[in-house]
């Protein structure tokens, strides 16, 4: 499988947390690059870990607020099967440079999209992004189980979810 460039496909089901505009089919996860991890820490939706996608900028303050919180997610379910994984647009050095800058800070997965194909359909199509950051979690049988701004909750549901 080529790391530069990897598809994700998962299907939104009517579930907890999502509201009617939300059910349907999401596009693929375009990748054109991995920033931070390996293509084995992605999987595939429906492979048995939870995932967590976060749609975020370097530009973006809520985002970065947003940060160590995620990293604090990871580090405690990561061993019960969490994946988080940071989506961006941006330039990759950028990134890159933005990353230095964290250091331990921010320890999940990292991926680059200079496309935008995803977020233009999950954004413009769909009209599923209220605001950033925005986050989609998807559960271990690859179903969309929560979406939103993750300071409405995102950290609550993702304890209540492995708590089960």
């Amino acid at each position: 499988m080529n790391s530069k460039r990897i598809y994700i496909q998962f299907l939104l089901v009517a579930s907890f947390g999502l509201n009617a505009q939300t059910r349907g089919e999401l596009p693929p996860l375009n990748i054109t690059e991995i920033i931070q991890g390996n293509e084995e820490d992605i999987g595939h939706w429906g492979d048995g870990s939870t995932y967590v996608i976060e749609l975020w900028g370097t530009w973006c303050a809520p985002c970065i607020k947003n940060i160590p919180k995620l990293t604090e997610l990871h580090n405690r379910y990561e061993s019960k099967g969490l994946k988080v994984i940071g989506y961006s647009w941006e330039d990759p050095i950028k990134i890159e440079r933005f990353l230095e800058k964290m250091g331990d800070d921010l320890r999940y997965i990292l991926v680059n999209d200079q496309e935008e194909k995803f977020l233009k359909i999950v954004a413009e199509e769909k009209e599923m992004v209220e605001s950033f950051p925005f986050s989609f979690v998807i559960d271990a049988k690859g179903d969309l189980v929560w979406s939103g701004n993750p300071e409405e909750g995102l950290e609550q549901f993702i304890d209540n979810h492995f708590s089960k």
